[in-house]
């Protein structure tokens, strides 16, 4: 390593790394072709590679400060010059470290993005579209070619047994915004092997997941803590539409286990044995229809159990038998695709809410309408 490294400020490429992480939520669309996805995984792997070398080039001169180290390179002249005091080295290591540990986490989702094209399945990507033309008769494979921008026939072409070119990502892309699907079931779900039924759910958790990431729905918390607090009626039933009163035996300390009888949520997975893990996403649908998003652990379970934790979608329709739709325990694709809807959901509920009566307020202001209100405003 050449002494320049040292002081290199690209070591800190805050453009660079913006960039990437665009470039990353882009991909989660599919929208990206493979030559960029290698070239950026390149670029992270530099970095990273960089990073770890300047780092321990740095530790191993810290601590050897003050002393008379060999320094053919000039890479010890190179570090005093730059730090007055032996602790700025040591916090300009810290940041380092954390640069290190940033970069890295970026080269890992690269590596995710990349290993999803290396298992494309141009078989299955055809497959999926000439089924889902089935299901919209108004759209024919030569508006998705004229709408990509491709000549007539270019899958024809593509699907000869002796053709090993890919499809462009134009093409794929036109192919699932005409045909009311996400990129990512277009190029890896076998759609052709799925029941009508499980159809049917894949439209509907596509299309939540696409309106959460386009801000299009809003959707509400609730904490297991309020969970927790689910109350008997009269009636000796609970207050809330998805916990019953159950009894059932539950593990204990002794060889027995113990007959309880209490207010739970009865997972598909587990049964009545089961606890809240994190906080229960849900939608109002029509007519006061309610979709839930459960995260859910086994009562009682070994550390390190991943097969105690689980997902599950469950709807509630008032006057009916609540019914747990899918969970991340059911075999891909409906697995799969849960669980990305509930991260997608989590990573949204992060941000700030704004429910359409606030924002018709805001609204307001923002337009100086001071119509239809009787009382004075202050502005």
């Amino acid at each position: 390593m050449q002494k320049d490294d040292i002081l290199d400020t690209n070591l800190y490429d805050v453009d660079l790394k913006t960039k990437i992480k665009g470039f990353i939520e882009v991909a989660k669309q599919g929208i990206v072709n493979k030559e960029d996805v290698l070239d950026y995984c390149q670029e992270a792997s530099r970095k990273v590679s960089r990073l770890r070398m300047v780092s321990m080039e740095l530790r191993s001169i810290i601590n050897s400060w003050g002393a008379d180290a060999e320094d053919p390179r000039g890479i010890y002249k190179a570090i005093i010059s730059k730090y007055n005091t032996k602790e700025e080295a040591i916090a300009d290591q810290e940041k380092m470290k954390n640069e290190l540990r940033e970069w890295m986490k970026i080269s890992d989702e690269l590596d995710k993005i990349r290993n999803q094209y290396k298992n494309f399945n141009k078989s299955v990507c055809f497959s999926n579209i000439r089924e889902l033309l089935k299901d919209n008769p108004d759209v024919k494979i030569g508006q998705i070619e004229k709408d990509a921008g491709i000549r007539l026939g270019y899958m024809s072409r593509l699907e000869k047994d002796d053709n090993t070119a890919e499809p462009s990502v134009e093409f794929i892309v036109t192919a699932a915004k005409l045909l009311n699907v996400s990129v990512d079931t277009l190029i890896t779900m076998d759609l052709a092997n799925l029941t009508p039924t499980e159809k049917y759910l894949v439209s509907f958790i596509e299309k939540l997941k696409s309106d959460t990431i386009q801000d299009k729905i809003n959707w509400s918390v609730e904490t297991p803590f309020e969970l927790s607090k689910c109350n008997v009626d009269c009636n000796g039933e609970c207050d809330h539409p998805l916990f019953s009163v159950e009894t059932f035996y539950r593990q204990s300390e002794c060889e027995y286990p113990d007959e309880v009888t209490e207010c739970v949520y009865v997972s598909k997975t587990f049964g009545p044995n089961t606890a809240i893990n994190g906080d229960c996403y849900k939608l109002r649908l029509k007519n006061g229809s309610i979709f839930y998003l459960m995260d859910l652990v086994k009562d009682v379970h070994r550390s390190g159990d991943k097969s105690a934790f689980v997902k599950e979608a469950v709807m509630y329709v008032p006057y009916r038998k609540t019914q747990v739709l899918a969970t991340t325990n059911d075999e891909y694709p409906i697995g799969q695709l849960l669980e990305e809807l509930f991260l997608a959901v989590k990573e949204r509920m992060k941000h700030p809410q704004v429910s359409n009566d606030v924002m018709t307020a805001i609204d307001a202001f923002m337009k100086d309408d001071l119509e239809d209100d009787p009382e004075e405003l202050p502005f």
